[in-house]
């Protein structure tokens, strides 16, 4: 009987450690969405420039800067949301935004975020992801 046991066991083992890949993608994207959606809403807005630079690049960090603006950063948070769709388990997803005013605004010279964008939200990604894994 208990051979049995064991060996339902390590069945159920195996099948679960089959089903890691697509959980580990799964985690990596509510991140990733999250924290690019918590990103580009924190960016001030003049012009919506730097909300549109905002880009979610899969392996490798963006180069360069997007013309045109995105003032609402929905269209900004789709195409971050569509870079997501190759994503796989070894991936490393970078968030980038090559304006060359952006590190000004990260350390608060507009009233619209003096705290910032990205510090922000990685302090409010690690409450709420913390022992998610």
């Amino acid at each position: 009987m208990e051979a049995t046991n064991i060996a339902e066991f390590n069945r159920e083992i195996r099948a679960f450690e089959k089903t890691i890949p697509d959980k580990i993608v799964t985690l990596h994207k509510k991140i990733v969405l999250e924290a690019v959606r918590r990103v580009v809403n924190r960016t001030p807005v003049d012009t919506g420039h730097a909300r549109r630079n905002w880009q979610v690049t899969i392996d490798t960090p963006a180069e360069g800067q997007l013309d045109g603006t995105d003032k609402e950063g929905r269209a900004t948070i789709a195409r971050g949301l569509a870079e997501l769709a190759g994503l796989k388990a070894d991936c490393v997803v970078w968030l980038s935004n090559n304006v060359d005013y952006i590190e000004f605004l990260e350390h608060g010279s507009s009233g619209q975020a003096p705290a910032g964008m990205l510090a922000v939200t990685v302090n409010d990604l690690r409450m709420m992801f913390k022992g998610a894994a």
